[in-house]
Order: C-alpha cells, then structure tokens, then sequence
C-alpha cells in the first residue's frame, strides 16, 4: 500500500511541477512579448512629415505624430528654409498656453531633434545666418528632393 501511495505522491507532484514549468514558460513567454511591444512604442517616431500651415496643425502633429525629424541626409548643398511660428495662420484665440503645453509633452523628443541639428553644420549655420540657435528648432520638415524646412520657435 505504501508503494502504491508513493508512486501516486510521485506522479502528482511531477505533474505538477511540469505545469507549473510550462505555465512560468508561457507566462515568460508573454512578458518578454509585452516588454518588446513596449520597447517598439517607445521607439523614436519620426513624425510629422508635413510642414504645418497652421498653429492648430503644428499643435496636432506634436500631439499626435509627433516632432518632425529628418531621416535623410543633409548634404552641402541641401536646400534650407527658416518658417517661423510667427509664419503659421492662426485664429484670432490667444494659443500661446496651448502650444507652451504641446511644446512640453513633446520635449523629449524635440531635445532629440535638437541635438541631431546641432550634430548638422549645414543646419546649424542655416539657423545662426537667421539669428537662431537649435533650441528654437521645433521641426526640421524633409522633402521628397532632399531640401529641408526649419520650424523655429520666434517667439521671446
């Protein structure tokens, strides 16, 4: 009888060490896939692509695509044009409160849009000719023929 018992003790503590074994596997299995969808979402997103018309369409991009960056390279001889927010149509409503809180959900990225501009010589003496420096870079627009558009916060 007590072999028997044994055997059966056995049997039921290896079964459940096997399932616990493959649910610890699943459930490592998940988290490791939950912590890579994590990591790819908090990933640099390139952005905007469009240059806004708009402080309403700058204040979407920045709060939905995010900050424009440049994805190609900035040659020589690369086309660069200053548009300031002083350029962008706006209503009549004072938005100055609005975008300061859009400029400050997008601050990480726009430290890293800045530092790759101060990374460009073409880019960096496009903003001193004007007067500027990277930290009133908002936006740095690429077209399809590689010339490039700044935003730049002129405000004082």
């Amino acid at each position: 009888m007590t072999i028997r018992s044994t055997k059966l003790g056995l049997a039921a503590l290896l079964a459940t060490t096997l399932s616990a074994t493959a649910f610890a596997q699943s459930a490592s299995e998940t988290d490791l896939t939950a912590q890579s969808k994590a990591e790819a979402s908090s990933e640099t997103r390139i952005g905007a692509t469009e240059v806004p018309e708009t402080l309403n369409e700058l204040m979407s991009d920045l709060g939905g695509d995010g900050v424009a960056i440049p994805t190609g390279e900035i040659t020589e001889d690369t086309e660069v044009t200053i548009l300031t927010l002083g350029d962008l149509e706006s209503d009549e409503a004072d938005r100055s409160a609005a975008l300061d809180n859009a400029l400050a959900r997008a601050q990480t990225s726009l430290d890293m849009l800045q530092t790759q501009v101060d990374g460009s010589d073409v880019l960096t003496n496009a903003l001193e000719e004007d007067g500027f420096t990277s930290d009133n870079v908002l936006g740095v627009y690429q077209d399809t023929d590689g010339s490039v558009t700044m935003l730049i916060d002129d405000r004082a």
